[in-house]
């Protein structure tokens, strides 16, 4: 089993958008895939399902080992947020080590696992990085978000050389990519000026379809309606199947 976290400290920046339309097209694609939601605003898990069954992002962070995921369609199974999710921010340092021994528990069950964390630098993004084998950024084009990448890209490195050597970071992903804005053109030129091949080579725009489909409980690509509808499911099904392709090779 693969790991990929969706890692950014900030919030607002389409964490949980990415997440969803990542799990459905690896579904899509045949994969056995587990999405993990270790966001207290349980975004994700609300996509998929109102009350989880099954072992929740909260009891990933303390013994004994949990149960079964609960299973929301073929191919896919989810670790739902949970009240007590934010209250991991608490415990003992230590415990941002068993979300990585739990997991590996099922990695003979599912093909990809997908980590959608919380937007602040503490517990549950350390221990997401920590299980990953793979990050990716998304990152809104203003100044705030970029400003606060580099703290992020910092952590990363800092998990990579004392916990999980095998962690790669893919890159930042431009999202919510307003094109008619001259600010934020200037600001991603400038951004991929500055980092190179640390930005993927490719962006998601902001569209409003995006968000009308995760409302009615579906990708974009699927029910596409209008010329601007039919180019961001177009535009996410390619940016979610390349990211996939990276994590499991």
């Amino acid at each position: 089993m693969k790991v990929l976290a969706i890692a950014n400290q900030k919030g607002g920046v389409g964490k949980s958008t990415l997440a969803v339309h990542l799990a459905w097209r690896a579904q899509e694609q045949g994969l056995r895939t587990l999405l993990v939601d270790l966001d207290g605003q349980a975004n994700s898990t609300h996509t998929f399902v109102e009350q989880a069954s099954g072992v929740t992002a909260s009891q990933l962070f303390r013994p004994p080992c949990p149960g079964a995921p609960t299973g929301v369609g073929d191919n896919l199974a989810l670790v739902a947020a949970d009240i007590g999710t934010n209250d991991v921010e608490g415990l003992p340092l230590d415990t941002i080590q068993y979300p990585a021994q739990y997991l590996r528990q099922f990695r003979e069950q599912f093909d990809l696992c997908i980590i959608d964390t919380p937007p602040n630098l503490g517990r549950r993004l350390l221990a997401a990085l920590i299980a990953a084998d793979a990050v990716v950024s998304p990152m809104a084009i203003n100044g705030y978000s970029i400003d606060g990448i580099t703290d992020l890209q910092k952590t990363i490195i800092a998990v990579k050389n004392k916990y999980n050597p095998r962690l790669r970071n893919l890159g930042i992903l431009p999202n919510l990519v307003n094109h008619r804005s001259q600010s934020q053109s200037s600001n991603l030129s400038q951004l991929r000026a500055a980092l190179g091949d640390r930005v993927l080579p490719f962006e998601l725009t902001h569209r409003v379809a995006v968000s009308d489909a995760i409302d009615a409980g579906h990708p974009v690509w699927r029910k596409c309606k209008g010329q601007s509808g039919r180019k961001a499911g177009k535009e996410m099904k390619a940016v979610v199947k390349k990211i996939i392709g990276e994590v499991m090779a």
